[in-house]
């Protein structure tokens, strides 16, 4: 599902329209906003589960909220729409960090405005009533109040599903496993894939999900993955990986980083529900070419099945070059650009770009690279 995201002023990010569908590749220097721009799904997340305030200390409080660039007077803006016509706006004025009722706030859908908040208002206006102001957002006045429409639901279902993946605690599941637990979707730091797959493999719904992360694993490791064995004890479960040779099989502590790093990278997208979005920071980490060229395919395929929208930021040649067909599904992140991030056939020509290497082209600071300061 199609959809797009504006961010004004926050952070690092000075002016945001994004429009990613699909898989898609986010690229540029450190520092230049790519991790603060997938963790803004999640803060909208947030403000959705807990309201603004708690959901913007979760994030790192006010300090430093808005852009350093930001001109005198301008909002810090959250803006998310879906192609179906809803729509979820946050404005949240220079005057906010002393004054947390400085903020307005607008839900649309399809057939136009749903709820109303106006700064330092008492009451918020859904569905053409009042509604006492107590924390919570629009969306989630809603989404309790009443039956959201079609288009709200997917937005909600868009929101409320996001995960950034960016930081794996490999150590823990190689000396812990995981908890015995009824999740059904992979936390944020892979600590339940053990419980979260022998779920899905036991749920018939749900075994289309586990099926894609072992065929996924055989076709990454062809010479060392068959199939993964699982094992209880108390309150824990863990698993042996099952190699091709007859009757072989060793405990996952030994299992290669690569392996481990690559079955939470599956289990990442396979949680993402049908027109949900999913990021993964620095995809292509510990993982050799063969792999990531066969994990992006991997990726499209389950994208296209569940009209979901992956985002991987990467510095990775190798995961650039998996782009040389649909660059427009490459997007920039660079200082100097107007918005950010731009696709990649706004920064380079097409008709330049066809005749290269992608990863060349990025490895040799073709795009995407520092601004180097001013020579004195």
């Amino acid at each position: 599902m199609r959809f797009q995201l504006e961010v004004q002023n926050y952070r690092a990010l000075r002016d945001t329209i994004w429009l990613p569908h699909g898989v898609c590749a986010l690229v540029g220097p450190n520092g230049a906003g790519k991790s603060t721009l997938l963790k803004v799904f999640q803060l909208l997340r947030h403000i959705y589960e807990l309201g603004l305030i708690p959901a913007l200390n979760e994030h790192g409080g006010m300090d430093g909220l808005r852009n350093f660039e930001a001109e005198p007077g301008s909002d810090v803006i959250f803006s998310i729409a879906t192609e179906s016509g809803a729509d979820w706006r946050l404005h949240l004025s220079p005057f906010f960090i002393k004054d947390p009722g400085a903020y307005l706030e607008e839900l649309r859908d399809s057939e136009g405005d749903v709820g109303f908040r106006d700064v330092g208002a008492a009451h918020l206006r859904m569905a053409g009533a009042r509604v006492p102001v107590d924390g919570r957002s629009l969306l989630r006045v809603a989404a309790d109040a009443f039956q959201l429409t079609p288009p709200l639901q997917e937005l909600r279902t868009l929101i409320h599903s996001y995960r950034c993946y960016a930081e794996y605690h490999l150590a823990h599941l190689r000396e812990n496993g995981s908890t015995i637990s009824s999740d059904k979707a992979l936390d944020t730091h892979g600590r339940n894939v053990f419980s979260v797959l022998r779920n899905w493999r036991d749920t018939r719904n749900d075994r289309l999900r586990y099926d894609f992360v072992i065929d996924g694993l055989r076709t990454l490791f062809p010479d060392v993955f068959a199939d993964l064995d699982y094992e209880t004890a108390g309150t824990t479960v863990t698993a042996r990986v099952v190699t091709p040779k007859p009757d072989t099989s060793y405990p996952i502590t030994f299992a290669p980083n690569g392996l481990l790093t690559a079955l939470l990278h599956l289990c990442a997208v396979a949680s993402v529900p049908e027109h949900g979005i999913v990021a993964l920071d620095e995809v292509e980490n510990s993982l050799h070419p063969y792999a990531i060229k066969h994990l992006v395919e991997i990726f499209r395929r389950w994208s296209a099945k569940m009209d979901c929208t992956v985002l991987l930021a990467t510095h990775s040649p190798v995961v650039l070059d998996q782009f040389k067909a649909c660059p427009e599904q490459v997007f920039v992140m660079e200082r100097n650009q107007e918005t950010n991030p731009m696709p990649l056939p706004e920064v380079r020509d097409s008709e330049y770009l066809s005749h290269f290497s992608l990863g060349d082209l990025y490895a040799h600071l073709d795009f995407g690279s520092p601004v180097e300061p001013p020579k004195s």
